[in-house]
């Protein structure tokens, strides 16, 4: 498994996990990532966050750019050599689509 393969799981899984849809698409070597929430008949309701992610798969190291419909929120660099890194970002999505925040923000 490379890294982009490892990272896009370990955000799936944060973001299913918090019931949410997670799409992406990999154009030219960035991918475009949205997390969607849909309401009970499965139509789009809101997209709460957006993000960039850019990969130097040979060093390991990459960032991710956050987006909300205001423009750029947030940055976030990792570096597989520091596990911590990762920990961080998946924090950070936990965090912030966790339902409370999510809901003060709307």
């Amino acid at each position: 498994m490379n890294l982009k393969e490892f990272l896009l799981s370990q955000i799936e899984k944060v973001v299913i996990g918090l019931r949410y849809d997670f799409l992406y698409e990999d154009d030219y070597g960035q991918l475009l990532c949205q997390v969607i929430e849909r309401d009970s008949a499965g139509s789009i309701e809101s997209t709460p966050l957006s993000f960039q992610i850019v990969i130097n798969e040979e060093k390991g190291t990459g960032r991710l750019i956050y987006y909300q419909a205001e423009g750029e929120m947030k940055r976030q660099s990792f570096d597989i050599e520091k596990p911590a890194t990762i920990v961080d970002i998946l924090t950070f999505l936990t965090t912030f689509l966790a339902p409370d925040s999510v809901s003060t923000r709307k």
